[in-house]
Parts: C-alpha cells; structure tokens; sequence
C-alpha cells in the first residue's frame, strides 16, 4: 500500500516542480500586462508573454530564453494554442477558484526544432504525467 502513496507523491513533486505555484510569486508589473498575453494565435510569444512565463517556468529554464520564441501550448485533451491557455491564466488571476495548470516546460534542442516544424518549446498542460518529448514534437508537429 505504501509504494501507490510513494508513486504518486513522487510523480505529483515532478509535475510542479520548477514552477511558480500562485500569483503572488510574479511581479505586479507583469500581472498587470494579462491583458495583452494570448490576444493572438500566433506561436511566436510577444514580451509580455515571453516576461510572464520566464517567471513561471524560471526553475525549469536552464538558460532558454522566451523573447522571441516560438512556442507550442499543448493541452492533453488535445487542444493547442496560447489563447486557451493564457484565457485559463486570466480567469484564475481573477477568481483563484478558477481551476489552472501552468503545465510543463519541453525545450527543444536543434532536431527537435526542425521536426517540429520549428518551435523551439512546447508546454503541455492539464496532463497528470510527463509526456515524452518525442510525442511532445509530435504532437506540435501535426
């Protein structure tokens, strides 16, 4: 019975570790800007977006940089896109009850670019387990 406790509390530390856990660990000035994060479509982030996630994945950045990054939101019931996932962000800032999951952070190295159709990360959220990179890419890919 103890290995189940174990399993899942291991798995729970590794999906959010590395990551800002509530609003009050993000500067006021970027909160600020949630207004003009997820306005488009386009998978390449604006500074405000790119600013907002440097914040929330800072843990998991091992020297990635944002500014000017194309980036892929992936949630698992196969939605993609920025604008759903900044809207889950909005809401939740507004009422905390509102469920949110800042997702994982997936850097690509070089090939992982090109086979993805040249993202260079790819955020997948609303998932319970780490997805391996290469269904990551794949996922971005189609």
């Amino acid at each position: 019975m103890r290995y189940p406790v174990l399993i899942i509390i291991l798995l729970t530390y590794m999906s959010i570790s590395g990551q800002v856990r509530n609003f009050n660990d993000i500067p006021n000035d970027i909160l600020l800007q949630l207004d003009k994060m997820g306005v488009d479509g386009s998978p390449l982030l604006n500074s405000h977006e790119s600013a907002f996630l440097k914040i929330i994945f800072k843990d998991s950045l091992k020297g990635f940089d944002f500014i000017n990054k194309k980036v892929g939101f992936i949630k698992i019931s196969g939605e993609k896109g920025k604008i759903h996932y900044f809207d889950m962000q909005k809401k939740h800032f507004v009422d905390e009850k509102h469920p949110c999951d800042n997702g994982t952070l997936y850097i690509f190295d070089a090939s992982q670019k090109e086979e993805s159709g040249g993202y260079d990360a790819g955020i997948v959220y609303w998932n319970k387990f780490l997805v391996p990179i290469d269904k990551v890419v794949t996922k971005l890919k189609k």
